[in-house]
């Protein structure tokens, strides 16, 4: 473990157990979504809170490397996804934990509030690191890792996600069938999270394509997906993971932000690049980042 993170672990230790998340209020909850609010001067930067619609719900514990993300800060009590990146790292957004005083991660988990789920694991964030440039202004870097407390156990229903190797750095994956997971709301209407792990299927789309109609706040290092039918990160929860379906799956997005006009008028959603933070990611976690 790199001394930055070690660093960061003295601080956020003694908030380990200053929230009671096992006993959380789940009417307290919100997602911690950026959604791109749109006025007569076009697509503005803020947080005008999440609407996830379309997907359908996952096959239980099909999606092993997900992880359900539990924040209390001052501003209140918040939910992301995150993806299993080794047995102590879980990979998120930045945004996601802006503020965070306390952090829980849930994994194994279908029926994300449940107390009697057997699968389901619950494990104090030891540390939390963003990455050093992350900008909320211009949405850009929106990645981070938790460290556990304890190690993740490895079994059936919990594994870890691969990242790409290093030879698949400019690799835009344009094209590719990938899925996006999480607990997201299942309507533009709800206001309330998915009890249930949903996912959906959606092709990763070119930057320039997204940059058309995210009018150039798209960077190298987003990575978009199609909104087409509707369907997008809107399925899923901020920080949750972006995964190619190929023979050999890998994480290549983190869900990032989309627009405030809700998901069914088939919009782009935006994601933090996996490609262009492996260093970064190698240097504050387990993961040794293959060639």
């Amino acid at each position: 473990m790199k001394g930055l993170l070690i660093t960061l672990a003295v601080i956020a230790l003694t908030n380990v157990n200053a929230f009671d998340f096992d006993n959380i209020d789940w009417s307290t909850v919100r997602h911690r979504d950026i959604r791109l609010p749109v006025n007569a001067d076009g697509l503005q930067s803020g947080n005008s809170g999440g609407r996830i619609v379309g997907g359908e719900e996952a096959v239980r514990n099909s999606i092993p490397y997900q992880a359900g993300v539990l924040i209390a800060a001052a501003a209140g009590n918040f939910f992301c996804g995150g993806s299993l990146i080794s047995p102590n790292d879980v990979l998120t957004a930045a945004h996601c934990l802006d503020g965070a005083n306390a952090v829980q991660v849930r994994l194994g988990a279908h029926v994300i509030d449940s107390s009697t789920e057997e699968t389901q694991v619950r494990i104090s964030a030891a540390s939390w690191v963003q990455y050093p440039n992350w900008d909320a202004a211009l949405i850009r870097n929106d990645v981070a890792i938790i460290r556990l407390v304890t190690s993740a156990p490895i079994n059936a229903n919990i594994q870890t996600i691969n990242l790409p190797r290093r030879s698949q750095a400019s690799t835009t994956f344009a094209g590719v069938s990938s899925r996006i997971s999480g607990w997201g709301r299942d309507s533009d209407a709800s206001n309330v999270i998915s009890p249930v792990l949903r996912e959906v299927i959606v092709n990763i789309i070119t930057n320039l394509q997204c940059n058309i109609q995210f009018l150039g706040l798209i960077q190298a290092s987003n990575i978009c997906t199609s909104g087409a039918g509707g369907r997008g990160a809107c399925s899923g929860d901020s920080g949750g993971p972006l995964v190619t379906q190929d023979n050999n799956p890998v994480q290549v997005g983190v869900v990032s932000f989309g627009l405030g006009l809700g998901c069914e008028i088939g919009w782009p959603s935006a994601f933090a690049r996996v490609t262009s933070f492996l260093d970064w990611i190698e240097e504050n976690s387990d993961v040794v980042i293959q060639p």
